[in-house]
């Protein structure tokens, strides 16, 4: 059988064809058969009871979607446990930024200059008040019903918690870069999951202004990868030069 396969998939390389009959007997003892994860996707989707697997030798694609899903749970319960390990553990570079402030803060009123102190409670009221919608948007139940990502009003909550969270308050002392810095450090002091989902790629970036490493937007890795066709213009002209 198998070497019949194979030469249906390589037929069009090599010109062999399985004889006509032995390629109809095939057909009607293994193709009126649909592999059970279709069978059960189809019966779910109507909304039947999902029928149990009939004990027989398995088609290759239920094994290897038994075998998908088998690596999907396995790397989900590695993910929580590593997830859980991570929570407990706060990183330092990226708490920095906020409680560095902080004391500044303190220092600075302590000395009868309360500006700073202001702002900063500014700040922390308004991230705390996008913390709080982002929580209530977690706690929603995800909409099962069929449709777009968009649509989910769990999702839509929690993009309206992040939106809130990008528009930044007035404040007279802080610069703006030093204001979204304050802002993402403080956020990742709540909570680590809550940083990431508002403020993802401050708190990258200060990590890596931490590590001494640089920053590289897309545009400008585009602007450094000069194309096939420019390269062969440019070697034609080196070449007309030379000779």
């Amino acid at each position: 059988m198998r070497c019949r396969f194979t030469t249906c998939l390589d037929a069009s390389k090599t010109g062999l064809r399985v004889k006509a009959h032995v390629f109809e007997g095939d057909r009607k003892s293994c193709g009126n058969r649909k592999p059970y994860y279709m069978v059960a996707l189809e019966q779910k989707t109507e909304g039947q009871a999902v029928s149990k697997r009939k004990d027989s030798t398995p088609y290759i694609l239920d094994a290897l979607v038994d075998e998908g899903r088998r690596l999907r749970d396995d790397f989900l319960k590695q993910y929580s446990v590593l997830r859980s390990s991570s929570t407990n553990t706060a990183d330092h570079d990226l708490t920095s930024p906020y409680l560095s402030a902080s004391r500044r803060a303190t220092k600075a009123s302590h000395a009868g200059y309360h500006v700073l102190q202001d702002d900063l409670n500014t700040v922390k009221v308004h991230v705390q008040r996008a913390y709080g919608d982002w929580q209530a948007a977690v706690a929603l139940q995800k909409k099962t019903s069929e449709g777009s990502r968009s649509s989910d009003p769990k999702s839509q909550a929690i993009q309206k918690s992040v939106q809130h969270f990008a528009r930044q308050p007035e404040v007279l002392f802080f610069s703006d870069e030093e204001l979204k810095t304050i802002m993402a450090s403080y956020a990742y002091n709540l909570s680590g999951a809550f940083g990431f989902s508002v403020a993802f790629a401050e708190l990258c970036a200060i990590k890596a202004r931490v590590q001494g490493a640089v920053l590289f937007a897309d545009r400008f890795a585009e602007v450094m990868c000069i194309p096939n066709n420019i390269l062969r213009a440019l070697s034609q002209a080196q070449d007309d030069v030379d000779d």
